[in-house]
Parts: C-alpha cells; sequence; structure tokens
C-alpha cells in the first residue's frame, strides 16, 4: 500500500470518527445519557404529606399513623387504593435520563405550568418539602417530570401520569354503602307518594340466588320480581358515587323530602339506608345516608338497581308462551299489518291474503312471546305522554290453550330506547325495550318469500 492510499484511508478514519462524535451530540439544549441526578431519594419515614394540584385544584393527602386521608380541599376519609399508590410512587421516585434541557418543550412533554400536574412531597411536622415537582405525560416505561425551577426535563420511572392525574373527587373514598349482601334479611323501599313494600328472605329459589317474599306493599304486589329485589341488595351492598356534592342545600337536592328511602335489614338488627333525592340535570341523582351530612351526586344508569320505586319490584313478564305453543300472532300496524297462524306445517300468512311467508323471518316473531319483560313502569302513565289513547299499533298474540293477550304500543321514551305498553292483563303501563317491540313491528314485504 503506497503512501497516497495510506494517507486516505487515515482521513476517511479519522472523518468517520469527526462525525460519529457528531452524531452522538445533542442538539442545543438537549442533554442524554448520565448526569448527577438532581433529586435525592425520598426518605419513606420523613414523607407524610402530598399536595397534588391539578387543573388549579388542589387535594391534600395525609399518613398519619398509618392511616391515609384527605384534609383539603376538605376533610374526607382517603380512597386507600389511590392515595396509598401516590405515596408508594413517591417512595419509589428516580430520576433515569435527562430527555431535554430546552425550555421551549416543555409543553411538549406536558410539564409546564399550564399542562404539568404539580406535586409536592413534604414532611408536615418540620414543612420541610422533600420534592417539588411537575409531572408530565408518560413515554414508554417512564413518566417525563420536570422539578420547580428547573428547565431540565428527566424521564422517571414508573407510571406516575396515572397516578397523580386525578382530581380532589378522585381522591376520596367513594363509598357510600357498605355491607355483606349475604347478611341481608328484610328490604323496604318507601316512596314520597305514599306507595311502600317490604320484603323478607326466604331461603333460597331454585336458581340458587336468594328468595323473597312480600310482607306489605301499596300499591298490592301480587307477584315479585325476585332478580330485581336480588340486584337491590347487591348493588346497595358495595354502592359508590360518582361526584360530591359540597355545601349544596338541601333544598336544591329534595333530600329534605326524599323521592325514595330504601333500607336493608342486616343479620344483629343493623339497618343500611339510602335517601333518594332529585335529579341534577338529566342524568344525574342526589342521594345521601341519614346518619351523615355528606350529599353525593351518582349517574342515573349507577343507581337505577338502586333507586326503585315499589312498582319496580312487581314482575314484569308481559309474556312467557314458546314458539311451539303459539296458535296466532296479529299485528295491527297501519299498512304493515299481518297475521300468521301456526298450524302442523309451521307458519303460514292469512293476512295479507296470498302472502307466501319466508320460514327464515318466523323464528324472530314465533319466539318474540319467550320470555318476554318489560323493563320498567312508567312513572307518568298519562295518555299525552303514553300515546297510548291512539296506539301506533296492536299486537294480538294467541297461545294453543285458548289465552288471548293483546298488547297496545305507544310512543317512544325520551331516550329513544324503549316505548310504552299495556297488556290486557294487567292495568299497568309498561316501558319495554323498543327492539322487543320491533321484531313484531316488521315490514310485510320483509316476510315474504324471496
Amino acid at each position: 500500500m503506497n503512501r497516497k492510499t495510506l494517507t486516505a484511508v487515515a482521513a476517511f478514519a479519522i472523518l468517520g470518527l469527526v462525525a460519529l462524535f457528531a452524531l452522538r451530540q445533542p442538539e442545543k439544549g438537549e442533554a442524554t445519557g448520565d448526569r448527577q441526578r438532581p433529586l435525592a431519594k425520598i426518605d419513606p419515614a420523613a414523607l407524610d404529606t402530598i399536595t397534588v394540584t391539578r387543573g388549579g385544584a388542589a387535594t391534600t393527602l395525609k399518613r398519619e399513623g398509618g392511616k391515609l386521608k384527605v384534609t383539603a380541599p376538605v376533610a374526607y376519609a382517603a380512597d386507600e387504593t389511590a392515595v396509598k399508590a401516590a405515596f408508594d410512587a413517591l417512595e419509589k421516585l428516580e430520576l433515569g435520563n435527562l430527555v431535554t434541557e430546552n425550555k421551549a418543550k416543555q409543553a411538549e412533554f406536558e410539564v409546564d405550568d399550564a399542562k404539568g400536574i404539580h406535586v409536592v412531597a413534604s414532611n408536615g411536622k418540620s414543612g420541610q418539602t422533600l420534592a417539588d415537582l411537575s409531572v408530565g405525560k408518560s413515554m414508554g416505561t417512564g413518566t417525563m417530570v420536570r422539578l420547580a425551577g428547573k428547565d431540565e426535563v428527566w424521564q422517571a420511572t414508573g407510571p406516575l401520569h396515572s397516578t397523580f392525574d386525578k382530581g380532589p373527587a378522585d381522591w376520596r373514598d367513594r363509598g357510600v354503602t357498605t355491607f355483606a349482601s349475604a347478611d341481608a334479611e328484610t328490604v323496604s323501599v318507601k316512596a314520597k307518594d305514599g306507595s311502600v313494600v317490604t320484603l323478607k328472605k326466604n331461603g333460597k329459589a331454585s336458581s340458587g340466588e336468594d328468595k323473597w317474599d312480600v310482607v306489605t306493599s301499596v300499591p298490592k304486589i301480587d307477584k315479585l320480581d325476585n332478580a330485581a329485589a336480588n340486584s337491590l341488595v347487591s348493588s346497595l351492598s358495595a354502592f359508590k358515587t360518582n361526584d360530591f356534592a359540597d355545601g349544596v342545600a338541601a333544598g336544591v337536592t329534595g333530600l329534605d323530602a326524599p323521592t325514595l328511602t330504601v333500607t336493608v335489614g342486616l343479620k344483629g338488627g343493623k339497618n343500611v339506608t339510602l335517601l333518594v333525592g332529585d335529579k341534577k340535570g338529566t342524568d344525574e341523582l342526589y342521594v345521601k345516608t341519614p346518619e351523615a351530612p355528606q350529599v353525593y351526586v351518582v349517574k342515573t344508569f349507577n343507581a337505577e338497581h338502586v333507586a326503585k320505586r315499589p312498582v319496580e319490584l312487581k314482575d314484569k313478564t308481559l309474556s312467557d308462551v314458546a314458539e311451539a305453543d303459539l296458535a296466532e300472532v296479529a299485528v295491527t300496524h297501519g299498512a304493515e299489518s299481518y297475521t300468521l297462524v301456526h298450524e302442523a306445517a309451521g307458519w303460514k300468512a292469512t293476512k295479507p291474503p296470498k302472502l307466501a311467508l319466508d320460514a327464515t323471518r318466523t323464528p324472530s316473531i314465533g319466539g318474540a312471546f319467550k320470555d318476554w319483560k318489560a323493563t320498567s313502569f312508567a312513572e307518568d302513565a298519562a295518555p299525552a305522554t303514553t300515546g297510548l289513547a291512539k296506539p301506533k299499533a296492536v299486537i294480538v298474540m294467541k297461545s294453543k290453550k285458548g289465552e288471548t293477550t293483546t298488547f297496545k304500543v305507544g310512543e317512544e321514551t325520551k331516550d329513544k330506547q324503549n316505548v310504552y305498553l299495556t297488556s290486557s292483563k294487567s292495568p299497568d303501563v309498561y316501558v319495554v325495550a323498543k327492539w322487543s317491540v320491533d321484531r313484531l313491528l316488521v315490514k310485510v314485504d320483509d316476510l315474504k318469500k324471496k
């Protein structure tokens, strides 16, 4: 190898080293790799107070004598799981790599004053601040953090963002009522309108569930919805709130004269009672227990198994006739009216005349009357609300035993998921799932054999 070649090889090698060195350098304001960590490991024995500020709302968490609690914005029992996780996270807090020193990138990593979750760990007795940091977005297996007054963004170990991304209500114990459902012996529901029902447990049903008997009921409940009774007890045994209504006047919540008072009597003579007040907006309710002033806000769909009017414990069966036991189904629905009769060879249409049936469509009609149940009873049964003065459709079901039941279909409910319906076997106005009625209100053209 001549001198020129050697010189070229050496020059190439030097250029390669220069390029490699340049590529490994961070941009201005960026840093990676090992650096002296600016935060000492937090002593668990010293840490007893955490203040978390998210979206301008601050919450103070305390650990005293092994007990966890919330002390601000109100003094309240802590959500043990959430608060313990917060203390554990800070005790294990370690800063890994330095991500950037560029202040302009703080917003990108959500550790700026606007987006960051401000977390201060301290010793309440001495007033010493053990850590003051802004918790940002999760990236990979770590979380972006920035120490107060510093521009550097570090990657901390662990899911800090999900641990501290909570508002004041999220740190509080959300339990409203708690008991062992197996200890329930009686159930009482009293409504503001004077209706009432009292139930007593009486062994086990054939399904293995607790069996309940009606002791008293106004108006009279001839047949109990046993599943509804068990659902009420089960739901009340671990009932939790969605939010807290601190300082709201009783006149606003309606809890000075509750809409419902639900009481479960337990073994040993203890009672657990829930008071149900007025609606908050369209999808929430105010509730509380009589033992404490705290008012809770719960979602209506979460409370529906607990906040049951006495009538809701009544059996909601509309029909329980299997397809094999049907003799005829007649639907009057304007131009889409039809009548089907059940013969030995199968279903046959007698109306409209000469309608050749598609056999694949009849099972949904024939099976519609087996275990058909309403979802509820109408709170407002006025014809102007239900539309039952002029029904949209009339369904007549005849069984092979000679029993005939007529169902009248009214208007949809406000949520468009249900319709009002009456049965000739009951004076009640039911609320029925729209889909269960629609399988009968089919178009005649869809019944035709193609």
